[in-house]
């Protein structure tokens, strides 16, 4: 069915402010660019109206630009990597790294000297034999007391609050400096693991000449401090996501037999046992005036 043919009148310049309408003007099909179609109607205000536009986007913009900085500022201040460490047209060396790759600890700060790196070969194999491993003895248990270190150190309220926890935790009063007492986690990782190969031992260290602290708790308790250790031995292995690769060889008797000796790049134990010694607790604090006492361990709300 052929196409209706639609004339259109032309506007001429002296006849548009007498319109009936101030509003839009109409194009000549024959003068616009897409093919004498009309592409619409064009307001007087189009243009006023753009500027505003431009306008408010400009502040929109300045908005977003400080709500960014703002929020670069908190997670810098809270404990997430602190990009300002390593800027882009340097190298970091390896405790900024460190530093951006972890939460907020005061042993990763530049100064504590608590951070350095050694490559290690891991002893994987099936039957290779250590102190650290096989049947119980009072020097395997020396060696593993060595490693569990618990002693406890100090830090300034500062550090406490970058970790997110309550300034009510156990301090010194302000007359003794103030400082708040603290463990490190791997001695705690390493406890735990202890406490799982004593168990798997419980022949050995029920004994009365062999039994260690823990194991002195009621039954339902020693229960509950077994649980509690691999769950959080499970999430730090979870965390720290280790994607070293693990390669296999051709063993008669065995197929594929996986080696597990890897190399790893570690941080040095003894230096963070520097660290530990360095910052320990001269007593345990005291219950002081400002202590607070809680009736069940507080508990933060997991998301």
């Amino acid at each position: 069915m052929p196409s209706e043919k639609r004339s259109y009148q032309r506007i001429h310049a002296e006849d548009r402010s007498s319109q009936s309408s101030d509003d839009d003007l109409t194009y000549d099909p024959n003068e616009n660019l897409l093919g004498g179609k009309v592409i619409g109607k064009v307001r007087k205000d189009f243009f006023p109206r753009l500027r505003s536009c431009f306008r408010l986007g400009g502040i929109a913009l300045a908005i977003i630009n400080t709500v960014l900085l703002v929020v670069i500022a908190a997670m810098t201040s809270a404990g997430h990597a602190p990009s300002i460490l390593c800027k882009q047209e340097s190298k970091c060396s390896e405790v900024e790294c460190a530093a951006m790759t972890s939460f907020y600890s005061p042993l990763l700060e530049p100064d504590a000297n608590a951070i350095e790196y050694e490559d290690v070969l891991f002893r994987g194999a099936l039957h290779h034999t250590n102190i650290y491993k096989g049947k119980p003895n009072k020097k395997m248990d020396e060696a593993w007391a060595i490693l569990t270190h618990l002693n406890s150190s100090m830090v300034p309220r500062e550090a406490v609050e970058r970790v997110h926890k309550s300034p009510n935790a156990v301090h010194y009063s302000k007359e003794e400096g103030g400082q708040y007492m603290i463990g490190v986690e791997v001695f705690h990782q390493m406890h735990c693991l202890n406490l799982l190969r004593m168990y798997t031992y419980r022949e050995y260290y029920d004994l009365p000449e062999n039994r260690p602290v823990e194991f002195t708790d009621p039954e339902d308790i020693l229960r509950h401090h077994v649980d509690h250790c691999i769950d959080m031995l499970r999430q730090t292995l979870a965390c720290q996501g280790d994607v070293g690769i693990i390669t296999s060889n051709w063993v008669r008797g065995y197929t594929q037999y996986p080696d597990f000796s890897t190399w790893h790049k570690c941080r040095k134990l003894d230096k963070i046992v520097n660290w530990l010694d360095k910052h320990s607790l001269p007593h345990n604090p005291e219950v002081n005036e400002e202590s607070v006492w809680y009736d069940e361990p507080p508990v933060p709300l997991y998301t």
